[in-house]
C-alpha cells in the first residue's frame, strides 16, 4: 500500500511538473508570436499564438494576440472570437473588452461597439479611450446626447486630447450649437495642427455662419494636408462659389473626374456652376450645353434624379437674351457696332423739342408786346395763350421719354423670353451642401476614433506578471 501511495504521489508531481512545463513552453510561444506582430509577420505570429492555445487553452493574453493579429491583417471578423475567449479568461480586464470595440467598430456594428464600451468605462470609468470612441459610435447612432457627454468626459479627463476636442466640436456643431462647435475644433486644432479632417470641418462650421474668407484659409491648410481628398476638393469648390470665384470652383472639380469619372454629384457640381454661368451671359450658349452634357453624364451613372432630369428638360434650348441686355451691350461693343436705340437715344429729340417750343415761346411775347399800347394791357391774354398750348408740347416730350421704346419691350418676343428663363434649381447634395459620403448619420462631419489604448504596451506589462 505504501508502495502505492508513493507511485501516485510521484505520478502527481510529473503530471505537475509536466503542466508548469507545458504552460512556460506556451507563455516562450506567445512571446514569440508578439515578436512577429510587432515586426508585421502577421502570418507567422498567429501560427505561434494558435500554438501557445494548443498548449494551455487557459492562456488569455495568447488569445488576445491572435486577436490582435487579425485585426492587424484587417480580418475583423475572425478577431471577434479570440477577444471573447480572452474575455471570458478575465472578464474583469478592461482592454481585453476595449480590443474588442474595436473590432464591432471597424465593421460598423454601433450598437454591439457602443455596448462593449460601456462595459470598459464601467470597468475603467477614466479609460479616455474608450469615452472618446463611445462619443463616435453614439454620435453615428444618432443619440447625441450621449456622444456629447462622453466626448465632454474625454475632454475632462485629458484636456490636451486633440481627438475629444474635434470630436465635441462635432456634436455641437450636429445641434446647431455653431460658436461652441469653432472653439472646440480650434482647440483641437491648436493641439495638433495636422489634422485635415478638422479643418475641414472648421472651414465648413465657417461656411454655415457665412464666413467665406476664414472658411477658405481652413480649406486651404485641408488641401495642403490632403491634397488628394476629393472630400476638400468639393468643399472649396463649394466655398470658391459662394465668392462667386466660378473658374477656381471648376478648376478644383474636374480633377475629381480625371480620377472618378462616374462621379456624378461632382458632375451636377459643374453642370450647376455652367449654368450660374449661362445666365449671366445668355449670348455664352457654350455654357448651356457644357452643362447639358454634364448633367446627362450624371444621369447615365445615377438615373434617378428627378431634379436633374427637370433641368435637363428646362435648360434644353436656349434662352433668347433681351434687348439692349448687357448681354446684348456687350455683343454689341465687341463687333463695334453702335447700341440700339434706347431711353437714352430717345431723350435726344424730345430735349430738342423742347428747347425748340421754349425759345418760340420766348420770342412770342418780344414780337407782340411792341405792337400792343400800353394802356389797354392785353399782355396777360397773349401771354397765357401759348402757355395753354405749352402743356400737351411738355407732356409729349420730356416727362416720358421711354414711351417711344416701351412697345418693343411689350412684345410676344419679350414674354417669350422670359417664360423661357426659369429659375435655376439647384439639387441638393452637390457643392459640399448635402450629407457625406458614408451617409451614416455624420451629418457631412468627421469624427476621429481613437485607436490606441488596449495595445502593446498592455501586455508588456501584464507578461512578466504571468510568466
Amino acid at each position: 500500500m505504501k508502495r502505492l501511495a508513493t507511485l501516485v504521489v510521484l505520478a502527481a508531481c510529473a503530471g505537475g511538473l509536466a503542466a508548469g512545463c507545458q504552460r512556460e513552453e506556451a507563455m516562450r510561444r506567445y512571446g514569440t508570436g508578439y515578436l512577429h506582430l510587432e515586426a508585421g509577420r502577421l502570418d507567422e505570429a498567429i501560427r505561434q499564438f494558435e500554438s501557445a492555445i494548443d498548449l494551455d487553452q487557459d492562456l488569455s493574453l495568447a488569445y488576445v494576440g491572435l486577436g490582435d493579429a487579425y485585426r492587424e491583417k484587417g480580418d475583423f471578423e475572425r478577431a471577434i472570437e479570440p477577444y471573447q475567449s480572452a474575455i471570458a479568461e478575465e472578464p474583469r480586464e478592461y482592454t481585453f473588452h476595449y480590443r474588442l470595440g474595436r473590432v464591432y467598430q471597424a465593421l460598423d456594428r454601433d450598437p454591439s461597439a457602443a455596448e462593449t464600451y460601456e462595459n470598459v468605462v464601467d470597468l475603467n470609468p477614466d479609460y479616455v479611450p474608450a469615452r472618446v470612441n463611445l462619443g463616435v459610435v453614439y454620435f453615428r447612432l444618432g443619440n447625441l446626447e450621449k456622444a456629447e457627454t462622453h466626448s465632454r468626459q474625454a475632454t475632462e479627463l485629458d484636456p490636451h486630447h486633440a481627438f475629444a476636442w474635434s470630436n465635441l466640436g462635432a456634436v455641437y456643431d450636429a445641434q446647431g450649437r455653431m460658436h461652441r462647435a469653432v472653439a472646440a475644433y480650434r482647440e483641437s486644432i491648436a493641439l495638433d495642427a495636422h489634422q485635415a479632417p478638422v479643418h475641414v470641418n472648421l472651414g465648413t462650421a465657417y461656411l454655415k455662419q457665412g464666413r467665406y474668407d476664414e472658411a477658405l484659409e481652413e480649406l486651404k491648410k485641408a488641401a495642403e494636408l490632403a491634397p488628394d481628398d476629393p472630400i476638400v476638393s468639393k468643399r472649396l469648390a463649394y466655398v470658391y462659389s459662394k465668392k462667386k470665384r466660378y473658374g477656381a470652383a471648376i478648376e478644383q472639380l474636374q480633377p475629381i473626374l480625371a480620377d472618378d469619372p462616374d462621379a456624378w454629384d461632382v458632375r451636377n457640381s459643374l453642370a450647376a456652376i455652367y449654368m450660374i454661368l449661362y445666365l449671366r451671359h445668355p449670348d455664352q450658349d457654350r455654357l448651356r450645353r457644357s452643362a447639358l452634357e454634364e448633367w446627362h453624364k450624371s444621369l447615365e451613372t445615377n438615373p434617378d434624379q428627378p431634379a436633374i432630369r427637370r433641368q435637363v428638360k428646362q435648360w434644353a434650348k436656349p434662352v433668347k437674351p433681351k434687348r439692349g441686355g448687357p448681354a446684348a451691350k456687350a455683343e454689341a461693343k465687341a463687333s463695334g457696332d453702335k447700341q440700339p436705340a434706347g431711353p437714352t437715344a430717345a431723350k435726344k429729340p424730345a430735349e430738342k423739342k423742347t428747347t425748340e417750343n421754349k425759345s418760340a415761346t420766348e420770342r412770342e411775347p418780344e414780337k407782340k408786346t411792341p405792337a400792343k399800347p400800353e394802356g389797354k394791357q392785353p399782355a396777360p391774354k397773349a401771354e397765357t395763350k401759348p402757355e395753354e398750348k405749352q402743356p400737351p408740347a411738355k407732356k409729349a416730350a420730356p416727362q416720358h421719354p421711354d414711351k417711344t421704346e416701351t412697345k418693343p419691350d411689350d412684345s410676344p418676343d419679350k414674354g417669350k423670353a422670359d417664360k423661357a428663363k426659369p429659375e435655376l434649381e439647384v439639387p441638393k447634395d452637390i457643392l459640399g451642401e448635402g450629407k457625406s459620403e458614408k451617409d451614416e448619420g455624420s451629418r457631412d462631419l468627421f469624427l476621429n476614433p481613437e485607436t490606441s489604448g488596449g495595445g502593446a504596451e498592455d501586455e508588456q506589462k501584464k507578461v512578466p506578471s504571468e510568466s
